[in-house]
């Protein structure tokens, strides 16, 4: 396994511990409904600092993150739904329902960096049924500066009107 970099380093230190004394339950889905699942936080959600990243996917997806152990995410309904996509270094699988196309959370896939890393889904909060985003601890995060490859928009094609 390849050292982490600091700004690895500093995202997992940054991760609450996980406390069975401590936590919220929430109910989840995609727009359309087809996927349907729970996730058990901890802490609760309103202790949480919840990520917006500025790089191009989570941008264009709308994704605000939690990161909640794999094991803590329940899937009810709809695995066979969920599609994936993946760019750039390949690391980060976005997963989204392929029915109405909701951006639900991506697997960072961090046990591939080595067994002694948490196993964690980046998770998109706005599909928490009942979260007011306007009490959640919003913080900043600048993919697109820190990550050229998640922020470069290359990729993107160019639309051009007539």
């Amino acid at each position: 396994m390849a050292p982490l970099n600091d700004l690895q380093t500093a995202f997992l230190a940054s991760l609450p511990t996980f406390d069975s004394t401590n936590t919220s339950f929430h109910a989840a889905s995609c727009h359309c409904g087809a996927i349907q699942y729970t996730v058990t936080l901890s802490p609760p959600l309103p202790l949480q600092k919840v990520g917006s990243c500025n790089c191009t996917i989570c941008t264009k997806n709308g994704y605000l993150l939690l990161y909640p152990r794999r094991q803590d995410v329940v899937i009810h309904q709809g695995e066979e739904a969920l599609k994936s996509h993946s760019f750039g270094q390949k690391q980060l699988l976005h997963r989204f329902c392929g029915a109405c196309g909701s951006s639900v959370w991506h697997d960072p896939r961090l046990k591939t960096l080595g067994e002694e890393m948490p196993d964690l889904l980046g998770l998109n909060v706005r599909m928490l049924k009942g979260v007011k985003l306007e009490e959640l601890d919003i913080v900043a995060f600048d993919g697109y500066g820190n990550y050229p490859f998640i922020g470069d928009s290359a990729h993107l094609q160019e639309v051009t009107t007539p």
